[in-house]
């Protein structure tokens, strides 16, 4: 097999690996949305938890990760210590491929789960209070992977766009979560266009809380949008002709074809670029 490294030694290898088991990942947080929907008269009482994960979309993706962990980890109420995750942090990290291994850790967890004893009467009454919560903010990390998936990177680079008068990346990060509105950069927007009476800004968000993302659901392409991010966070800066060809044709098989100049500007749309090699 091919050890060729296309980023700070993640090969082509580990990227299959990791989309092999997006799928999974995506099944199981949507049989989890549909279990929470269903028992929403058990979760959704008067007496549970306020919950909101907006703000976390405006942090980078690492600190976005390690609070959204810290808060479950207090919330869990001893089911799920602080130590333990940051085994599975640094197992993570010390990894050659972080990519390739986090299949690896997500399988950890689930057995640590499926091991623990069942919760008291109290502690099980005290989990339902806070479960919406949990689930919020793991469902934030999940949009925010999944941004990638649609726009190519993660939703607090298109918070920071709208930071800077980007009304693109507002209705881009609306389309992924509409709790996005609750951002310090999107409500600050909203407030101008309800001072000016924007109609047609107003419209536009509208269209965006209720349009599905149609144009961008190839799953191919949404593939090779997630790789490419995964090597720029990995360091890369920008795969040369015949990197590409290798990585998406020859090795993951995401690109058929012989039109790499094509090829060549969907890398060059959703890779930042700083070098050309």
């Amino acid at each position: 097999m091919d050890k060729t490294s296309f980023a700070n030694g993640i090969t082509a290898a580990d990227l299959r690996t990791f989309l092999e088991y997006w799928p999974h990942l995506t099944s199981e947080w949507e049989d989890a949305w549909k279990e929470l929907r269903n028992d929403k008269d058990i979760f959704f009482t008067d007496d549970a938890a306020p919950f909101a994960w907006c703000t976390l979309y405006e942090l980078p993706i690492r600190e976005h990760l390690t609070q959204t962990n810290a808060a479950i980890v207090q919330r869990l109420d001893g089911a799920l210590s602080s130590e333990q995750v940051m085994d599975w942090q640094k197992q993570l990290a010390a990894s050659p491929s972080q990519v390739g291994e986090l299949p690896s850790i997500n399988a950890k967890v689930g057995q640590h789960f499926d091991a623990m004893e069942d919760p008291s009467k109290e502690q099980a009454e005290r989990l339902r209070l806070v479960q919406a919560d949990i689930f919020g903010k793991g469902w934030s990390m999940f949009n925010s992977l999944r941004c990638v998936l649609y726009h190519g990177c993660f939703l607090n680079e298109l918070i920071g766009r709208v930071r800077a008068s980007d009304d693109k990346a507002l209705f881009d990060a609306v389309r992924i979560d509409p709790t996005v509105v609750g951002c310090k950069p999107v409500i600050e927007r909203i407030s101008k266009a309800t001072l000016l009476k924007d109609n047609n800004f107003f419209a536009k968000l509208k269209a965006a809380m209720n349009r599905r993302m149609a144009k961008r659901e190839q799953a191919n392409f949404q593939k090779m949008r997630l790789v490419l991010e995964i090597l720029h966070e990995k360091g890369a800066t920008r795969l040369n002709d015949k990197q590409l060809r290798q990585l998406f044709v020859e090795e993951l098989q995401l690109y058929s074809g012989d039109n790499d100049k094509a090829l060549r500007k969907f890398a060059d749309t959703y890779m930042k670029k700083s070098t050309v090699t």
